[in-house]
């Protein structure tokens, strides 16, 4: 086990020992377990998955939406801090849904680089948002 700090603008949405978190990071996904080597790595746009047992099945895992941040690694303690991070139990899927479509009609309607950018950010998070939202349903059907 080791400790799990996660910690966003507007507070910290998790503090824990736990077993595993898989992080999405520049280099793709990775996975932090017990006595990892320390780390230091740019948090992307992703979903962040908590493990809190070792026996823990993928379907009981806590997933947050992440926008990037910073990870570190040390002496057994995780430090993952973000600008938000969106627990699964809070979003919405419908309204996910919506904003994704909103997002990509903005994107179509673009007509400068600025506006292409800002579209673009918007469609990536509500596009992990309605990751974290179709993962807590699958698992909560089981």
């Amino acid at each position: 086990m080791f400790h799990l700090k996660l910690v966003t603008l507007t507070g910290t949405k998790f503090e824990g020992d736990v077993y595993e978190v898989l992080l999405p990071t520049l280099d793709g996904q990775i996975g932090i377990l017990p006595n990892h080597m320390p780390l230091i790595s740019v948090a992307t746009t992703g979903v962040i998955s908590v493990r809190k047992n070792p026996h823990d099945m993928d379907r009981q895992m806590d997933h947050y939406a992440t926008y990037g941040g910073v990870i570190e690694f040390e002496h057994n303690n995780l430090r993952v801090i973000v600008d938000e991070a969106d627990a699964a139990e809070g979003i919405n899927e419908a309204e996910a849904q919506k904003a994704f479509e909103r997002a990509k009609r903005m994107h179509a309607e673009a007509k400068d680089q600025v506006s292409l950018e800002h579209a673009q950010a918007l469609i990536d998070r509500s596009a992990v948002r309605l990751q974290v939202a179709n993962l807590h349903r699958r698992h909560r059907q089981r």
